[in-house]
């Protein structure tokens, strides 16, 4: 299971085209938006859809002006998968 939080900067006259974008895209849910354009959204991983591939695509959406991740949880003793291990991940340091 993977769930963050984020909040995103909008414009407020943007807000419903906005959210149906945001809600089309797997996993996510809009919650309370401020009246300076704070939108406050989760994410979750779905059946077919990893977490990650959805915050890139939030990141798409024409009306986001700005996202910051604010919270982010992961339990993996959950899942049954295990996580693959990537040894030519260029986030991990060259192994001799």
């Amino acid at each position: 299971m993977n769930i963050a939080s984020l909040v995103l900067r909008i414009r407020p006259e943007t807000r419903r085209e906005a959210e149906a974008e945001l809600l089309a895209l797997p996993g996510v849910e809009c919650h309370h938006m401020s009246d300076d354009g704070k939108l406050i959204v989760t994410v979750e991983d779905t059946p077919g859809a990893a977490m990650s591939d959805t915050l890139i695509a939030i990141h798409r959406v024409p009306q986001v002006l700005a996202a910051t991740l604010a919270y982010e949880h992961t339990d993996n003793s959950l899942s049954s998968t295990p996580i693959p291990t990537h040894r030519n991940s260029p986030c991990q340091e060259v192994q001799p």
